[in-house]
């Protein structure tokens, strides 16, 4: 099964290698990029596209970061609420009740 698992993994990256090949080699047109204020030099197409993916996908993160901050928070205070509880029932479980007489 791990060979298959590293067969498929290492076929992925090479598909997408070459699709990244691909993508650069059809995407050579030179462009300048106008950011309102800042004028960028010329480069090309796929390079400009490739960057503006990294920087979406950092941003993105970035933005994610409190809420998953927020939810790990959440998770560990469950947590040590259910280890409480656990531990409370067992302490009831081993409990030795003595019948009144």
């Amino acid at each position: 099964m791990r060979l298959i698992k590293s067969i498929f993994t290492a076929l992925v990256v090479l598909a997408l290698l070459l699709l990244g090949i691909w993508f650069t080699l059809r995407n050579q047109a030179q462009v300048p990029l106008d950011l309102l204020f800042i004028q960028l030099p010329e480069n090309s197409l796929a390079l400009w596209l490739v960057l503006s993916l990294i920087c979406g996908a950092l941003l993105g993160l970035f933005l994610l970061l409190p809420w998953l901050t927020a939810c790990k928070a959440k998770n560990l205070q469950l947590e040590r609420q259910l280890n409480n509880q656990k531990k409370e029932l067992h302490q009831l479980r081993t409990l030795n009740l003595k019948s009144p007489e």
